[in-house]
């Protein structure tokens, strides 16, 4: 395996036709700032912005105007050795398999975090939070809409850990830290939007699902027609109750849609909403169709050109320990049998014309 390792280079052509530049900048630690269609937008550390188009698989910056392939990003980078891509790749890989590790539904902790805990981070520009989000293929302009940041009392231990907070119930929120949700205050349903008249109220199992939603709204642009509905985020069962009675009390919506996951919670909150507005709401489950939630559907998939790529390298890594193995077994000496007894001096072979055969 070392020996692959010496002596693998990557060009730039097949790094260019294995690597997308967006998910270049996101292994480096870029925090995408927004997006449309095909143009992703990312803040760099010296003030400037970087804008990806996906659709070229191409980048571009200015003062002063640059732009190029995922390979000349790298380089700007200073990630490319001698013009050999193979140990920028290390980063890459890193990035994947993160990626293919983040479940499609977060928990809920046990544990609930009083509102008095919660302390606001104003002044914050991006945040390791805002990173992962990234990751996710959620933008900071998505979460500057709907979320803020702050910190909580870590829930074994002491210190602070920091979470995305949603409001959730009359004065609570539902916090994200990155690894689950916690609820701050007493929780409840999440809600968005202002009443209006022939109004669809939409609703959704989790925030991260509403979040991954309203981040393709904004990418289509389609966000002036989806701000005008009344968005509904169930935060658990408690919200689910809260949000059948809110349901219940107001009959004046045009339609109620319900985005929940092929599960038992997504079931079970489909027919008690279903059963709070007289049999009406409209079921879009077909949505998960094939993924666990909105997220995973949504969540920045690892290229199958990569996928090829690696499944070469092991091909390849195989293919070289079994030739060592079998250099090594061709260089030892064949074994050489004595046939001289073991007992006695030398000894003479006779015929015995009796009974036959050789006679010592």
């Amino acid at each position: 395996m070392n020996k692959m390792k010496q002596s693998q280079t990557l060009s730039s052509t097949e790094f260019d036709s294995i690597v997308p530049v967006d998910d270049l900048c996101i292994a480096v630690g870029l925090v995408c700032t927004s997006q449309r269609r095909a143009l992703r937008h990312y803040a760099l550390p010296d003030g400037r912005e970087l804008t990806v188009n996906t659709a070229r698989n191409e980048w571009a910056m200015k003062n002063p105007d640059c732009y190029g392939t995922a390979s000349q990003l790298a380089q700007q980078f200073g990630l490319a050795e001698n013009g050999d891509f193979f140990a920028t790749m290390q980063i890459i890989d890193v990035l994947y398999l993160k990626r293919t590790g983040v479940p499609s539904m977060y928990p809920t902790a046990a544990l609930s975090v009083p509102v008095s805990g919660f302390t606001r981070d104003k002044n914050i520009v991006t945040s390791e939070l805002d990173f992962l989000m990234t990751q996710l293929g959620i933008s900071l302009k998505t979460l500057s809409r709907y979320a803020e940041e702050g910190s909580v009392p870590k829930a074994k231990g002491r210190g602070q850990e920091r979470v995305l907070a949603l409001p959730a119930g009359e004065h609570g929120y539902i916090g994200f830290n990155g690894n689950c949700y916690r609820c701050i205050g007493d929780g409840g349903m999440t809600s968005f939007g202002e009443r209006r008249k022939n109004q669809i109220c939409m609703v959704y199992e989790n925030s991260l699902d509403f979040l991954a939603l309203m981040e393709q709204v904004q990418r289509n642009g389609v966000h002036p027609s989806m701000a005008r509905r009344y968005h509904i985020i169930l935060n658990g069962k408690r919200g689910l109750g809260d949000a059948c009675e809110y349901l219940k009390a107001n009959p004046d919506f045009l339609e109620v849609r319900c985005f929940m996951p092929e599960n038992e919670f997504g079931n079970k909150a489909f027919a008690a909403i279903n059963d709070a507005v007289k049999g009406t709401a409209v079921n879009r489950s077909e949505m998960y169709h094939g993924f666990g939630s909105l997220l995973g559907k949504y969540l920045p998939k690892v290229p199958e050109a990569y996928r090829k790529w690696k499944a070469s390298l092991v091909a390849q890594s195989t293919r070289i320990e079994e030739s060592e193995k079998r250099d090594v077994r061709q260089e030892q000496p064949e074994k050489v049998i004595d046939v001289t007894p073991l007992l006695g001096g030398e000894k003479n072979t006779m015929i015995d014309r009796e009974t036959g055969g050789l006679k010592l």
